[in-house]
């Protein structure tokens, strides 16, 4: 071979290498050790979509917690998106003001959290806009960030909130299992990302993927209970101590505190999404932790989404100890509270009891409104259609159906009805109780919406206006 061609052949053999090596820009310091040859980005969107003290605490503490993780594993901070309300470090019940904690005595989470949409921010058309990259839908607003993903790149979504069928919860609307998969089909389409991986926090979380989620499109989602499951909440009652509420989400502080006690196990580096859904799911045993999605996009290292971090081991403390969790389900927390700060607190005053007595006697006087108006429109509905009770089961006893993309613009209808015309489904959490057997209805009949909306006029016609925040 002469010299000419020798030279020219090993210029072009470093011209390949160099055009397929990583770029520096958004690559975790594991990336540039030579752990991985991925030549994309690492995005990592953590999301709380509640808000008040016992109804979004411990959703807020979870995605605080998961912004630390993310931050010691190397992820640089353009890369990352913060969506939670942001009313809770300074929250009038907050014992120790600026901080939050995600187990008891726990270290503060808030710590250097930046949080890019917050208040009225955090909504469901944001969230779309931002995993979708829609930069100019969400121009003047927060921060302005959104995941800019491309074909080499890894997503990272974390999820914590209030949940029902089909739907989890913003403060003030509903983000349907209909539009996320739509999204998530479009970011597919777009080459927005080589894998992605789900972490749901909610009620009934695995509705939102069940019989929806391609197994092909190279995206795998982690639910925190079943189709029909309520999640849980952890680190309750005594555990709690002051704060007198959840201090975190028992799906959630597992996945965290399992990460945190092997910081430095190198062996955990082979570790991948699967494994550690198996790991999860042996250890949350109130609800069943549920996978779906491209079981290829599971078997890659959990590392490859969320970095993975490179200091010398300090001495082991609390925080890298897990811990046994007082746990309860999410939709009893607000109330078991004060029931318990009644039967145990010897420090509350005579006037301090009374008035968490007149709290829950008003709750349930609001209870029996919102039960009855449900009641009212399944009485109107199986009086005009007799046959369909045995399909769609009882009011608080609805059949296990499987949810259908050509249903929810019927489910969406109806709820957009009821809240229009009773109350705000997303602003009662009580709510959440009533609304299975509307999905039922329009998985049956997804035409039924028609005729329900007058029902839900007629049955709300007299009902009290200050029907809000009903637990």
């Amino acid at each position: 071979m002469g010299v000419l061609n020798f030279v020219w052949l090993t210029l072009l053999t470093v011209g390949s290498l160099a055009a397929h090596l990583p770029n520096e820009h958004g690559r975790s310091a594991e990336e540039k050790d030579g752990f991985h040859l991925n030549p994309g980005k690492k995005w990592v969107l953590l999301v709380a979509g509640s808000y008040g003290w016992n109804r979004g605490y411990r959703h807020q503490a979870d995605v605080c917690h998961a912004y630390q993780i993310i931050k010691r594993n190397g992820i640089p901070e353009e890369n990352i998106i913060v969506m939670m309300m942001d009313d809770i470090a300074y929250h009038p019940r907050n014992p120790t003001p600026g901080v939050i904690i995600n187990r008891p005595n726990g270290t503060n989470v808030y710590d250097g959290v930046i949080i890019d949409y917050k208040g009225a921010d955090v909504n469901s058309t944001n969230f779309i806009n931002i995993i979708t990259g829609n930069k100019a839908a969400m121009k003047s607003i927060g921060s302005g960030k959104v995941i800019e993903g491309g074909p080499h790149d890894t997503i990272f979504i974390s999820f914590a909130d209030h949940g029902n069928t089909g739907v989890v919860a913003f403060p003030n609307d509903f983000l349907f299992a209909d539009d996320l998969n739509l999204a998530l089909d479009t970011m597919f389409l777009n080459k927005m990302y080589s894998k992605m991986l789900l972490y749901f926090e909610a009620c009934n979380s695995g509705s939102m993927f069940d019989g929806f989620l391609s197994e092909v499109t190279k995206v795998f989602a982690i639910t925190s209970a079943g189709p029909r499951e309520d999640s849980w909440g952890c680190y309750c009652h005594e555990d709690s101590g002051p704060y007198k509420t959840c201090l975190g989400d028992y799906f959630s502080v597992t996945w965290m505190e399992d990460l945190d006690a092997t910081l430095f196990d190198h062996s955990e580096k082979k570790v991948t999404a699967f494994n550690n859904f198996q790991k999860i799911r042996s250890k949350v045993t109130d609800a069943d932790v549920m996978a779906y999605g491209d079981f290829c996009a599971g078997n890659e290292k959990l590392s490859t989404y969320i970095g993975s971090p490179r200091r010398p081991p300090p001495p082991p403390s609390n925080e890298q100890r897990i811990m046994e969790k007082i746990s309860m389900s999410s939709r009893d927390v607000e109330e078991n509270h004060l029931k318990y700060q009644l039967a145990h607190d010897d420090q509350l005053t005579e006037h301090e009891k009374e008035n968490i007595r007149n709290e829950l006697r008003q709750n349930n006087e609001k209870r029996l409104i919102i039960d009855g108006v449900f009641s009212d429109i399944y009485s109107k509905i199986v009086g005009a259609r007799p046959q369909i009770k045995k399909q769609i089961g009882e009011l608080y006893q609805p059949k296990n159906l499987k949810l259908t993309l050509d249903m929810f613009p019927c489910y969406k209808s109806i709820i957009k009805r009821i809240t229009e015309s009773c109350f705000s489904l997303t602003q009662n959490p009580h709510t959440m109780n009533g609304m299975k057997i509307f999905a039922n209805l329009c998985v049956v009949d997804n035409q039924a919406h028609y005729s329900v909306e007058s029902y839900i006029d007629e049955s709300c016609s007299s009902i009290p206006t200050d029907i809000l925040n009903v637990f």
